[in-house]
C-alpha cells in the first residue's frame, strides 16, 4: 500500500520533445501556496488502515518542500510495519506555474521495500529516474511536477474546469487531465464542508480528489484499487 498509489497513477507512453506544454490556468485563478499541516486518516475497503500527515513548507522565495509520511497503524499495515515517505522539492515560476526539482520516495515494510528518486535537471532538460537498480531517462517538458505534487497542483487551480498536468513518471512525461464534478457537503473526521471534487478523465476510473474553497489541502483522495477496493485518504485536522 503506497501513499504514491493514491496520490497517482499509471505510466503512459513518452511523449515527443516537440509536444506543445499543457494548459495553465490564469494564474489570478490559482489559490496562493500557503503552508500548512494536514493530518488523514487511511482507509481501504472501508477498513482503517494507517495515518498520514502532509506537511507543505516554505524553502526560499521561490522554493517549497511537499512531505507526505503514512503508518500502517490497523491491519496487514500494521503487522507489517508500513512506512512510507514521500518528499517533493519544487519551484514556483514566473507567472505562477510549478516544476519540480527533486523527488524522494521510500517504503519500509516487513517484507517489502521499495525506493525511488527522480532528479529534475533542467539546465540539461533531463529526468533521471532511479527506481531500485534501474535508471531512466528522458527529456522534460516545460512545468513538469512529480507524481506527489499532483494533489497539491489540483488544490490550487480548483477553481478551473479542467486542469491538466505534466508529470514525471518511472519512464517517461505522462499528460494527467482532471475535470470539475459535483459539488456538495461532505462528511469527514475533521467536520463538514462544501467540497467539489476533480476527476482524472484521461484514465477514467483511477481516482478523484475532493477540495473545499480557499484550502490548499484535499479534503478527501480516492484512489480505485485493481482488486476493486477504494483507498481513501480522509481529512482529520488542518493547521
Amino acid at each position: 500500500m503506497r501513499v504514491r498509489a493514491l496520490l497517482a497513477f499509471c505510466v503512459l507512453p513518452a511523449l515527443a520533445l516537440a509536444e506543445p506544454a499543457p494548459e495553465r490556468s490564469d494564474a489570478t485563478q490559482m489559490l496562493p501556496l500557503k503552508p500548512f499541516v494536514a493530518t488523514y486518516d487511511v482507509k481501504r475497503g472501508g477498513k482503517m488502515i494507517g495515518e498520514a500527515t502532509m506537511t507543505l513548507s516554505q524553502t526560499d522565495a521561490s522554493h517549497w518542500t511537499l512531505v507526505t509520511e503514512t503508518r500502517g497503524t490497523a491491519g496487514m499495515a500494521k503487522l507489517l510495519g508500513l512506512d512510507v515517505r514521500e518528499e517533493s522539492r519544487f519551484a514556483v515560476l514566473e507567472g505562477s506555474g510549478l516544476q519540480s526539482v527533486d523527488y524522494r520516495y521510500r517504503q519500509d515494510a516487513t517484507l517489502k521495500s521499495k525506493q525511488r528518486r527522480i532528479e529534475f535537471d533542467w539546465p540539461a532538460n533531463e529526468a533521471r529516474v532511479t527506481d531500485k537498480d534501474e535508471l531512466f531517462r528522458y527529456a522534460l517538458q516545460p512545468q513538469t511536477i512529480d507524481r506527489h505534487v499532483v494533489v497539491l497542483a489540483l488544490g490550487r487551480a480548483q477553481r478551473s474546469t479542467a486542469p491538466e498536468f505534466a508529470v514525471a513518471s518511472k519512464e517517461a512525461i505522462e499528460r494527467q487531465r482532471f475535470e470539475r464534478r459535483e459539488s456538495k457537503t461532505i462528511t469527514l473526521p475533521a467536520g463538514q464542508f462544501a467540497a467539489t471534487r476533480l476527476e482524472r478523465t484521461d484514465k477514467p476510473g483511477k481516482g478523484s480528489s475532493w477540495y473545499a474553497p480557499q484550502l490548499l489541502a484535499p479534503l478527501q483522495v480516492e484512489q480505485v484499487q485493481k482488486d476493486g477496493n477504494n483507498i481513501v485518504m480522509e481529512l482529520k485536522a488542518v493547521r
